[in-house]
């Protein structure tokens, strides 16, 4: 009994995910409505010429299948102004970055630059192509690195990254992506911020050596826009437990 319990565990956990053969089709007709009714709210494509609201059921992507989803553009705007960054010094980076929606929003801040790592092919080029169309007034940054990539292999640059995350994969990638941005931190300490909406793995990030929480929102009766914010400081996570809040973690505190 023993032996076949973990494969019944599995079993039930791949019909049960969001991704599976169950619950995947239900919560993509969901996604459709939901994306629809925000986007004649938003109208954010309809003002930039763009493609990025449509969801995407995609079967060209390894190890699993995973579907595409945008987050409102209101939200990303919210979450990104919320934190206090020093100009042209903190790297935009999404992962998963689907059909390029955050990387447009970011590119409203002035970061030093801005990437998008992709694993769907459709999903890359189509972010290519709405990157050459946007160009708003309010537009600070456009030095744009788009990788078509599994985002596990992904080596950080020396600068401080904000990591954007929308439920873009499962459980061991996350694990994956957390365990090396550690790694990046620990052999070049810099500060680092991880936003996190619809946070379905947040015990990862929890349970990290390097971060912690200074950042929550969202009403809860909306999944989809709840989000954390966590933060790793410059020093290290060895001396972090006994600094004073940095600049950025106390701006984010209130």
């Amino acid at each position: 009994m023993t032996v076949l319990r973990q494969p019944l565990i599995n079993a039930f956990r791949s019909w049960f995910d969001l991704n599976g053969p169950l619950l995947g089709p239900a919560l993509y007709l969901f996604e459709c409505v939901r994306s629809y009714i925000e986007e004649r709210l938003e109208a954010f494509d309809a003002r930039f010429g763009t493609d990025t609201a449509a969801p995407f059921f995609g079967r060209d992507q390894k190890p699993a299948t995973h579907f595409y989803v945008a987050t409102t553009a209101s939200l990303i705007f919210e979450v990104l102004d919320s934190l206090a960054m020093q100009p042209d010094t903190f790297a935009f980076i999404d992962m998963g970055s689907g059909k390029g929606r955050a990387l447009l929003v970011a590119s409203e801040f002035a970061f030093a630059k801005i990437v998008g790592i992709e694993l769907s092919p459709h999903l890359h080029r189509i972010a290519a192509e709405n990157i050459k169309r946007y160009s708003p007034a309010s537009q600070q940054c456009t030095a744009f690195q788009l990788h078509c990539m599994n985002v596990a292999d992904y080596v950080y640059g020396p600068e401080p990254p904000v990591l954007f995350l929308f439920d873009p994969f499962g459980r061991e990638t996350f694990r994956r992506v957390v365990a090396n941005l550690e790694a990046s931190l620990s052999a070049k300490p810099r500060e680092a911020l991880v936003v996190y909406i619809y946070p379905r793995f947040e015990d990862l990030l929890q349970s990290s050596r390097v971060l912690r929480k200074v950042k929550e929102g969202g009403p809860a009766w909306r999944p989809w826009s709840r989000y954390v914010v966590y933060a790793a400081s410059a020093s290290g996570g060895g001396e972090r437990r006994q600094r004073t809040l940095s600049g950025v973690d106390a701006a984010l505190e209130h």
